[in-house]
């Protein structure tokens, strides 16, 4: 250990440790471990017997090495640090804005905004199934996603299903990536959403060193940035916002201390996974797209046969219907209200066209994005949709009418008391 740390085996009292960091020789001193036989056994320096691993003296090194380090006198760490928000705004838009890449800039976006809703890792990104997304049938205009492959589930209570929610920022809306995406670039057979799961992640990685490389992306701190900077730059901007850390935990899928109770306690707890899914939807909130009152030409057929048929043929007709919806917002929006495309521009000419075809009114968007609120508690989840005052009567859920109700007749009957009282 001394030799690899010092360069030599009896290191002096000046010596520095400037050739390994003390993770480095951690690993090392685990990875001896798993050979010797009596791995559990702790060794004894007289008789020279068990695990040398397992030596007071390895230990102390790794601990002197690690003293070094805090004073910035040992190797230089080379881990990731956390993104930023706004690096990661401008990483997207660099990404998106790159020529000569073809359709992998819109498969970087999208594992890019999903591996940041979803605080995961670029690994198992790669591993995603089509038949990992399915309907929110109790919260209709939200998708769910279960993520079975990761470093941290190892039973299938581990994988619980989890909300992908729309943004109202369209660079960072996971709904919006994952629709171009999809229709855009998996016409092949595979099963896997973005490709081979052998090197997809190696693509990944290349691509986003040319984007951290480029002179047009700002660094805001020192530091080296990665895949894992993403998982980092999540957990790190939901911290920041107040999230509490037990939400975070369970975003992410981390391991947690369990109890016996916890056998008997359904694994999904919708409202806080989707309390730290609205925070990672950035500071403008999630929202839903919906379809404006009155438009009869947005059909059902329009929707799942000519706008999303490739996502129809990947995903099934309920998810088609949701993303062709998305995809019906993003391609009729104004041209300059954002400062880059939405929509490719074989994928946005298709999709007018067809609206046009049906008979709608291109000129006039028939989606709008409505702000959510998220309310209740535990396995308790409640999505309100914010619409404005003069549109709640029209387009507002049955509930939300009855409340607004409701709280008119209280308002008038507090009207109708406090008049009776200045009339006595």
């Amino acid at each position: 250990m001394n030799f690899r740390a010092f360069g030599e085996p009896y290191p002096g009292e000046a010596a520095k440790p400037v050739c390994a960091r003390s993770s480095t020789l951690a690993y090392a001193k685990k990875a001896i471990s798993c050979f010797v036989p009596r791995v559990a056994v702790q060794w004894d320096p007289i008789r020279k017997e068990g695990n040398p691993t397992r030596s007071e003296l390895v230990n102390k090194v790794i601990k002197t090495v690690k003293r070094f380090e805090v004073r910035r006198q040992g190797v230089q760490s080379a881990a990731r640090r956390p993104i930023e928000y706004e690096e990661f705004v401008n990483l997207l838009t660099l990404v998106r804005a790159a020529q000569g890449k073809g359709a992998l800039k819109y498969v970087v976006s999208s594992v890019l905004t999903l591996q940041w809703h979803m605080i995961t890792r670029i690994d198992d990104m790669m591993q995603l199934k089509f038949e990992s997304f399915s309907p929110n049938v109790q919260h209709p205009r939200s998708l769910l996603c279960q993520l079975r492959w990761s470093k941290n589930i190892s039973e299938e209570r581990d994988a619980p299903e989890q909300i992908l929610l729309g943004s109202l920022d369209p660079p960072v809306c996971v709904l919006l990536n994952l629709a171009v995406h999809v229709e855009m670039t998996t016409a092949g057979n595979s099963s896997y959403v973005f490709g081979s799961p052998q090197d997809g992640d190696r693509v990944v990685r290349r691509f986003l060193q040319d984007m951290f490389g480029d002179e047009a992306f700002h660094k805001l701190k020192d530091g080296n940035l990665g895949t894992h900077s993403l998982r980092k730059g999540a957990a790190t901007y939901a911290t920041r916002s107040g999230l509490p850390k037990d939400y975070i935990n369970r975003r992410g899928r981390w391991r947690t201390q369990k109890s016996i109770v916890d056998v008997y306690i359904d694994n999904a707890q919708p409202y806080p996974d989707a309390v730290a899914a609205t925070v990672l939807t950035g500071p403008l909130g999630p929202c839903f797209y919906v379809i404006k009152e009155g438009m009869k030409r947005v059909s059902d057929d329009l929707l799942v046969n000519q706008i999303s048929s490739v996502i129809k043929q990947k995903m099934g007709r309920d998810l088609a219907r949701e993303l062709g919806v998305v995809l019906l917002w993003a391609s009729l929006v104004p041209d300059g209200t954002f400062n880059y495309e939405l929509l490719p521009p074989p994928l946005n000419q298709r999709v007018v066209t067809a609206y046009r075809d049906a008979g709608g009114n291109v000129s006039v968007n028939p989606v709008k994005r409505v702000p959510v609120q998220v309310t209740g508690e535990g396995a308790q989840l409640q999505l309100i949709e914010l619409h404005e005052a003069n549109d709640i009567s029209s387009t507002a859920p049955a509930e939300h009418r009855c409340a607004q109700n409701a709280s008119g007749r209280q308002h008038d009957e507090r009207d109708l008391s406090s008049e009776n009282r200045h009339a006595a």
